[in-house]
């Protein structure tokens, strides 16, 4: 569903593509007109929004059966609300009905230039200074809605202005039943077209989203890029916003790069967002805003050290791009990325003043709540983008607020559980998990086979676990339906037998010592450690459940134990446990997941005085909780970032870019930008020179 408007004279086919040249080859003779071969790529390009679609099918077909008349499409900037306007079109076309377009950009408050433009469409003539022209346009109009359905479409409606009373008030009530208005805008019908609960009930909110990943897959098929890392690498970079992907598509199609370039065409893009906020003021608030991952009115002027006035903020979250959530609101995450970007390049200094503060500020609040444990993992979850680890901001960057909830498992619902297990390995498949660091532009791809999809399953035995007083929890959906099984052990006196005897954990308890090993048959109460055994859901490959794992693991973390899990030996959980602070445990190896793969245990100690520890390494992994910037290390006389400081210590070893980029964590791209940008600040030439000069300042 994107509009390639700008690229079609560049359109061309991806190399080797013959069968798609071909095809428009075949539709290039056919076309008698531009604007016929304009409206034919269009329709080719228009992929997703069949939930919409159906929706208008089944008022334009059934629309005597329906109370509503006005249909309110609303995105933000560049979310295809015009395209899919123009695909109603073709729609009321293919099933008879008339449809009359209106866009509100042309009128500057002009109700005359409405009704003449109307009266054109049903190919009536008029005189513009006609004083009983409306009369005129709505009488034309009730004629032809007695012959047929009548479409109206009000594209931009953002820009009615005055007009927007005047469409309320005058125009829409006298129209004929047989209308069906679909109003398309950034922001939803608000204000008066709410205040009444007879308004309301005409009205069907159709608010757009960005195309799921299938869907931008289709469209990039579409349009030449055939190779899957190309497309996820796209994907990542416009989380399937429309417009985005029209204007990254021919980049991508032009040089097989994982885009590490398309700055251009995003600032592009901001600049049309940013037509809501005309004046500096309220932009330099949307800079501020675009810090943490979630803001409020005390948090943006405790960053700006100044009260932020009330109607400043309330211009802020009115912005079609800023959306209410759990804790305060958030920006569109795509509008975020590309607003910090700028704020970074433009402002670095004011940028990571900001950034330090907000993690001073969550730090605070987070000590203060351990003694009374109050539950931090929200915090936490704030602060881990501003960490220095590329894994944990991949994983939170696609970490959004998820609608399902948790739910005890007991003998009423055990079955619902052992369904879902049966449902799981019924419907079996293999997943491809991709997550990026948009700080690094480090991609982690991730492919588990449709049997490693199961591993997590392994070894679960409910009615046993629930006799033992595990804690056992099933994760539903909105609407009820089972997506996810988490089950922890509590280690104690009548739960030890039961660890030690399971291939999951019974490799931890045999690599203990008798003394060590005794000392946790403990009464249940005074349990200190928990054996996580599983955090299963249903598919991998959808960011809401991997963010309610995620918040699970918190919980568990900050539980004030020791925390043992051994998840299967597979990329995808070893760098997200190890990036989570965890250790793995000498000797404590088995094969319970396939039978040939040693796995190994991992564990995590935040008792007591060891949970400010574990946060403080957690945390202060990105160097800004610290009162003051960290400078030089020790016989260290460059100003190297800490960053540029972990590089270094490998450069100066001998390591190649590849090793180093492994070693931390990050792309080969983001290893050559440190080793340029120490370069800079050295005045050397090459990396051989600048080795041996980081050599020198430390030895000398």
């Amino acid at each position: 569903m994107v509009d390639t408007n700008s690229i079609l004279c560049d359109k061309k086919p991806a190399a080797g593509d013959d069968s798609l040249e071909t095809k428009r080859t075949e539709q290039a003779s056919s076309f008698q007109t531009i604007g016929e071969r304009l409206e034919r790529w269009h329709a080719d390009d228009f992929v997703g929004r069949a939930f919409e679609l159906g929706v208008f099918e089944q008022y334009v077909t059934q629309l005597a059966n329906r109370q509503e008349r006005i249909m309110n499409v609303y995105g933000t900037g560049g979310m295809g609300k015009t395209q899919l306007l123009e695909r109603f079109r073709r729609s009321a076309a293919d099933h008879g009905a008339c449809y009359l377009g209106i866009d509100m950009r042309d009128y500057l408050n002009n109700p005359a230039a409405v009704c003449g433009h109307l009266l054109l469409e049903l190919g009536a003539s008029f005189n513009p200074e006609e004083p009983a022209l409306l009369g005129q346009c709505l009488e034309r109009i009730r004629h032809k809605a007695e012959e047929t359905r009548i479409i109206l479409g009000i594209d931009h409606y953002e820009e009615a202005g005055s007009l927007d009373r005047w469409f309320r008030e005058t125009f829409i009530p006298r129209l004929h039943s047989n209308i069906l208005l679909v109003i398309a805008g950034r922001f939803p019908l608000a204000g008066s077209w709410q205040l009444s609960s007879a308004w309301q009930k005409l009205i069907v909110p159709l608010p757009l989203s960005e195309l799921s990943y299938e869907e931008t897959q289709d469209w990039l098929l579409q349009n030449g890029i055939t190779d899957e890392k190309l497309q996820e690498a796209v994907w990542m970079r416009t989380f399937g916003h429309p417009l985005s992907l029209s204007l990254l598509g021919p980049i991508a199609r032009a040089d097989s790069s994982p885009l590490a370039s398309a700055g251009d065409p995003l600032e592009d893009l901001l600049r049309q967002w940013l037509r809501e906020a005309p004046d500096d003021e309220l932009r330099r608030l949307i800079l501020t805003a675009s810090v943490p991952r979630t803001f409020n009115q005390e948090l943006l002027s405790l960053l700006e050290e100044r009260d932020v006035p009330f109607s400043l903020f309330d211009r802020l979250i009115r912005l079609s791009f800023v959306r209410r959530c759990s804790g305060g609101w958030q920006m569109h995450d795509l509008v975020r990325e590309t607003i910090r970007l700028t704020f970074r390049e433009r402002m670095p200094q004011t940028f990571e003043q900001y950034g330090q503060k907000l993690v001073e500020t969550y730090y605070s609040r987070i000590v203060r709540a351990i003694p009374v444990k109050q539950d931090v993992s929200w915090e936490i979850a704030e602060m881990i983008p501003h960490t220095d680890n590329p894994v944990l901001r991949a994983h939170f960057r696609h970490a959004p607020g998820s609608g399902n909830y948790l739910e005890t498992i007991d003998a009423h619902n055990l079955n619902d559980a052992e369904n879902y297990i049966d449902r799981r390995k019924q419907e079996a498949r293999s997943w491809k998990i991709a997550c990026s660091d948009p700080e690094t532009d480090t991609l982690f791809r991730f492919t588990m086979t449709s049997e490693q999809t199961l591993y997590r399953l392994t070894a679960l035995d409910l009615p046993r676990m629930l006799q033992l007083g595990c804690e056992l929890r099933l994760l539903r959906s909105p609407e009820g339906r089972v997506v996810g099984l988490m089950a922890s052990v509590p280690i104690h006196e009548r739960t030890l037998d039961f660890l030690a005897q399971s291939p999951i954990s019974g490799a931890y308890f045999a690599s203990l010592p008798p003394g060590e090993r005794a000392r946790y048959r403990t009464p249940p109460e005074q349990a200190s450690g928990t054996f996580l055994f599983t955090i299963d859901v249903e598919n991998l490959e959808k960011e809401e459940l991997r963010s309610d794992i995620i918040h699970l693991l918190f919980e568990s973390m900050m539980a004030g134990k020791v925390l043992l899990t051994s998840p299967p030996p597979l990329d995808y959980y070893e760098l997200a446990y190890r990036s989570l602070g965890f250790e793995m445990v000498p000797g404590a190896e088995h094969l319970g997941y396939d039978g040939t793969t040693p796995t190994p245990t991992y564990r995590v100690d935040t008792r007591k005085e060891k949970l400010p520890a574990f946060l403080d390494r957690l945390i202060r992994s990105s160097g800004k909780a610290a009162s003051s910037p960290p400078g030089p290390a020790a016989g260290e006389p460059f100003d190297f970032t800490p960053r540029e400081r972990e590089v270094a210590d490998l450069l100066v070893r001998g390591d190649t870019n590849a090793q180093i980029a492994a070693a931390l964590y990050i792309s080969e791209v983001a290893v050559k930008k440190h080793v340029n940008a120490m370069l800079q600040k050295t005045g050397l030439k090459n990396r051989t020179q600048l080795a041996a000069k980081i050599w020198d300042g430390r030895n000398g």
